[in-house]
Parts: structure tokens; sequence; C-alpha cells
């Protein structure tokens, strides 16, 4: 299992921000890794401000620049004095999200970590979150956080759909979370199990499909610890995906749930999986968004 040796942390100053780099750097210091600190500012807003600037005025550029600058390294300073981490700032302009997700690329970054919301929660309601386009668009992990950081996460719910992905998100979760307490949880419906009773199907037939399906599901389940995480609780409840999810995350109290980034019914966001969606939006705890692995990865 690869380990965490780079993490890209995105921040631009908010509180939420704040959780997110209080997060980031106490996982630098559990794996030894070192942290990159971003800073993204808006191109377009920096392009408007340079068509409106008066001539003998070009230098406010310059100071506003020199002002985050200054600020980006005054809290890599920070981070890096309390966690005795070693912090890189970096300062660039553009889209967040693009310029977030090449910063991944191009650093060789196991593992992004932002902050849920961001400094405008109004405009990212309409436009999608920050948080949400740089899952959709990174090609490593994606940590959002909601919560203080306090202490390495506890208790941990990977959110599993069974497709080909499901062993990349129990690994990272494994991974991201070594000491934690390990839920495999997984929701499962009878196919077309609504027009089952229409079709002439007795109540007695669909609780043996539904038995069925949850066997072979806990097979399956129980292989992928077997092989990736011994000792992991499995959850595996009959209904809609989302409801059950969010009611394991209730009762195993999970202060990370872990999810893969496209779910097995792809065809119905083919950027974002609906459950991954809808955990990132409605979920109380931090949530970490894993991409599918490679093609031949082991």
């Amino acid at each position: 299992m690869k380990s965490i040796q780079t993490i890209l942390l995105a921040t631009d100053f908010s509180i939420p921000a704040k959780r997110a780099e209080e997060r980031a750097a106490l996982l630098a210091a559990e794996h030894e890794a070192r942290l990159i600190l971003l800073h993204c500012l808006p191109g377009r807003a920096l392009q408007r401000l340079r068509e409106h600037l008066m001539p003998g005025h070009a230098g406010a550029e310059a100071h506003l620049l020199e002002h985050y600058r200054a600020a980006l390294q005054r809290l890599a300073e920070d981070l890096a004095g309390r966690w005795r981490i070693e912090v890189t700032p970096r300062l660039v302009a553009g889209q967040a999200h693009r310029e977030i997700s090449d910063a991944a690329s191009e650093s060789g970054a196991d593992l992004v970590v932002l902050g849920a919301r961001g400094e405008h929660p109004a405009m990212a309601f309409f436009l999608g979150s920050t948080a949400e386009r740089v899952v959709r668009e990174s090609p490593v992990p994606v940590l959002v956080v909601r919560n203080e950081a306090r202490e390495p996460y506890a208790r941990v719910l990977a959110a599993l759909d069974l497709s080909r992905h499901a062993e990349a998100v129990v690994e990272i979760a494994r991974l991201a979370a070594p000491t934690a307490a390990l839920t495999l949880g997984h929701a499962f419906e009878v196919p077309f199990e609504g027009k089952l009773q229409f079709a002439g199907a007795s109540a007695e037939e669909i609780g043996r499909y539904r038995q069925e399906e949850r066997e072979q599901s806990l097979v399956t389940l129980r292989a992928l610890a077997d092989s990736r995480a011994p000792g992991a609780d499995i959850r595996v409840e009959h209904g809609l995906a989302d409801a059950v999810l969010m009611r394991l995350l209730e009762e195993t109290s999970a202060d990370l749930v872990v999810a893969g980034k496209h779910g097995s019914s792809e065809f119905i966001d083919l950027l974002l999986g609906s459950m991954t969606k809808h955990l990132l939006r409605e979920a109380a705890c931090d949530a970490l968004v894993v991409p599918p692995a490679p093609e031949g990865a082991a």
C-alpha cells in the first residue's frame, strides 16, 4: 500500500479553511509527509483589476500579490512550527478548482485537503462548491473537511457500492486512518423490487430475493475485509443508498466517511456519483473521495 508522502492543502483563509489547515497539518505530522500550502487568487478578478487601474497605479496589483504571499508565508511558518512539518507555500491565480487539480498533478500529491465551504458560500450554492469541482477533477483522493481537527480520526465508514473500485476505497480508508475503527457499509436493493408484486411475486418470494442479495453482498464484503481490512465491522442494509449510509453514519458516530468518486450507476451522473454527491453535501463529518484506480493497478 502506497504511503502518504505529499499533501496538497488548499486554503482561502476562511473559517472553514482553518479547519482544513489543521486537519492537513495533523495528517502530515502523522504520516511524516510534506505539506504544500496553496492559495488561488481569482484570475478574472485580477484581470478586471488590471483593466480598471488608472495610469500610475499599476503597482496596486504588485502590492496585492505581496499581501497574499506574506499571508501565505505566515500561515506556512505557523503550521510548520506548531506541527513540526515541512510546509511549502504556493500562490497561483486562475479558477480555484482547476488550479488545485493541476497543482495536485504537478506536485505528485497523494492527497488533496480543503474545506467544505469557502469564502463565498452563497455563490457556491448556485455554481457548485469548489470542493465538489475539485472532487470531480482531481486525479488523487480529496479530503473535504467540515469539523475541527482535535485528534486523529477514530471511527471511519467506508461507503461501498461493490463495484471494482471498492478495494481502492477500503485501502485509502485504512491508509488515511490506520488506527481508526473501520466499518464497511453497503446498501442494496433487489432489482426491479417495486415491480415484482405487480408481476405476481409473493411477499415470501420478495423476502427470499432480498435475503439472497444480502448474502451475496456479505460474501463480497467479507472477502474484501479479509484481504484489505481485517477486523473491520461489516454492515449490509436494505434500502436506498443515500438514506442507509446517512443512518450508518449516525449509528457508527463516524468522524470520516470514505467513498468512491463514481458509483456503480455512473449513467446517473457522469462526473460524480449520486451517492457521493449526497455524502459531500449532507454528511456532518469529513468526507474523503477516492478516484477510480488506474486500469491494471494492483
